[in-house]
């Protein structure tokens, strides 16, 4: 019996020490073989710090090859707080050179890290400064800035980067995916006594992002923001946008807002100004809504030119109000009605259309859809189902009222006469393109007016600018035709139209050779005089002389370098 309970004894610390064996032996397997990553990891990242770099951004290119917007170097500063002994001296200088608040430089130097961000991207100037104070734990990196060669030139279509170059706004944010460049990164690295921080010579290069040709010519769009700013100022003006298509092809020559940012101060300009009102701004159109009724009307074969309306001298009553007209019309032919921008003839017109026809002409133009623009921000307007029409609806709906639009909206609807009836999509990027790739645009358009109708529609439109309320659009020696639109803003506070505040419009078309081209003016709130016959055409028939001329002049050097590169 003890011989069996000296055997348990054995047997029993025997198992013991045997089981913390396995123990031990199972730790040590798991650390050095399941755990072995974790603690590598661990290990490194007491020693070792990873900074990312991006690629450059792609360069943003004109129509005419001008370079919009590229990446520049610049330096960042960062500091080790270890490294530094007096803290205090080291933030007073920082603070004063980088404009940096003391207490943000304070906390960040405070941190227990090996490396801390004290400010990224600075001017050069700043970035001597420091270099010849030599401060101890303060150094800097290189890194890329996007840079805007042109400022406030074409600020709304370009958009902005953030500061670690991904783009925010604009092209920089719709093409982002192709513009930037690949990630790359150095180690920094501490030494043995971890006293010193010294750069791995382990570094993995960015690669550069694709660069693109958009379809806008800078000198054009140079001119529109030019003469855009001086119709503003000279109406006193709340803001305004201007927008020029190629009829043909929807490429968008000019796109530009007032007011302005520099894309290369972003962070100093408020949102209200950064907004791209072309495209995101929705509006009652007014008269200028009214070749919406024109085309329907001619494509319907409800009218001829021998048709008279009665414009009942001004005054029209209509169900829930009265209609007006700025002048008191008594009989007006069909075209006269255009031609004069009758309200009440115009709202005649549209009534014995019929408001399924007059819905489906304006669904056909694209109206309470987007165009598709490839900008951010887009809205799609507002267009009522026709199950929600009231029984005033289909009086006012066809004059520009009870209907949202945007401007490129209203650009598009025009070339649809001005190129034959088809509907094309507005873009402004022409190609993309880096080594082994490359993607052109591809014009879309869509037939919706047959060839006679929209001929029938410019020859009226042609009058309107000869005869009509356009005369201050006409240019020399060019076929030009379009529409004023005089649209009084809907108050929502008073829930009526405001008898002080007015939206001042033309949308018109240039031609002249092989030359078509589109321009959409709208003036938010002008002061001086509200109508577009005044304040929108003669901003039209500035931009339209200076943008022919240049078009011409580049046709002829074009078609000159051809002739010139072939056989003698």
């Amino acid at each position: 019996m003890k011989y069996l309970k000296r055997n348990f004894r054995v047997y029993t610390v025997f198992s013991f020490f045997f089981f913390i064996f396995l123990c031990i032996l199972f730790k040590i397997t798991y650390l050095q073989v399941f755990a072995k990553e974790f603690f590598k990891s661990l290990a490194d990242s007491q020693y070792v710090t990873v900074i990312s770099f991006e690629g450059d951004r792609g360069i943003i290119y004109d129509r005419a090859g001008r370079i919009l917007a590229k990446s520049i170097n610049t330096y960042s500063v960062y500091a080790d707080p270890e490294l530094i002994n007096d803290k205090n001296k080291v933030t007073e200088y920082l603070s004063e050179i980088l404009e940096v608040d003391k207490d943000i430089l304070k906390k960040k130097l405070s941190l227990p890290r090996r490396f801390v961000w004290i400010k990224r991207k600075i001017p050069w100037k700043d970035k001597e400064k420091l270099a010849n104070l030599d401060l101890e734990g303060v150094g800097f990196i290189r890194e890329k800035k996007r840079f805007y060669t042109q400022n406030t030139i074409g600020s709304h279509i370009l958009g902005g980067v953030n500061i670690d170059n991904r783009g925010i706004e604009g092209l920089e944010f719709f093409y982002d995916s192709y513009l930037r460049g690949k990630q790359g990164g150095v180690s920094i690295l501490r030494d043995s006594s971890a006293s010193k921080l010294v750069f791995s010579p382990q570094t993995f290069h960015p690669q550069p992002g694709a660069s693109i040709s958009l379809t806008i010519d800078a000198q054009i769009q140079y001119w529109v923001e030019t003469f855009l700013k001086e119709t503003i100022e000279k109406f006193s003006a709340k803001a305004g946008s201007v927008v020029i298509i190629d009829s043909f092809t929807g490429e968008v020559l000019a796109l530009a807002n007032y007011p302005v940012f520099d894309p290369n101060r972003m962070g100093e300009f408020p949102f209200d100004l950064r907004r791209n009102r072309a495209i995101t701004d929705m509006f009652e159109p007014g008269s200028v809504f009214k070749i919406v009724t024109l085309m329907a009307a001619i494509a319907k074969k409800e009218f001829s030119d021998k048709d008279i309306i009665f414009c009942e001298n001004g005054r029209y009553k209509i169900p829930g109000t009265i209609l007006h007209d700025w002048k008191p019309y008594g009989l007006l032919s069909f075209r006269e009605v255009f031609k004069k921008s009758s309200n009440i003839g115009v709202a005649k017109i549209s009534n014995k259309l019929g408001e399924d026809s007059f819905y489906q002409y304006i669904k056909k133009l694209g109206f309470g859809n987007k165009t598709n623009i490839d900008l951010p921000g887009e809205i799609r307007g507002s267009l009522k189902p026709l199950s929600e029409w009231s029984s005033t609806s289909h009086y006012i709906i066809p004059i520009g009222q009870e209907i949202g639009v945007n401007l490129v909206q209203l650009a598009c609807a025009m070339a649809v006469i001005a190129n034959g009836g088809n509907l094309v999509r507005p873009y402004l990027m022409k190609k993309i393109w880096r080594d082994g790739f490359l993607l052109e645009a591809e014009v879309v358009k869509k037939r919706v007016l047959p060839l006679w109708a929209s001929k029938k529609a410019k020859s009226i439109l042609l009058e309107v600018v000869e005869e009509g309320t356009g005369k201050r659009a006409r240019i020399e020696n060019a076929k030009v035709g379009g529409k004023t639109g005089t649209a009084q803003k809907f108050d929502l506070k008073s829930h009526r139209y405001s008898p002080t505040k007015y939206r001042a419009s033309f949308i018109g078309f240039v031609e002249r050779g092989e030359i078509s081209f589109v321009i959409a003016v709208s003036v938010d709130e002008p002061s001086k005089s509200h109508f577009g016959g005044v304040v929108a055409a003669p901003l039209f028939k500035k931009i339209g002389e200076e943008s022919l001329r240049y078009l011409e002049y580049k046709n002829i050097l074009t078609k000159n370098a051809l002739e010139g590169s072939g056989p003698s």
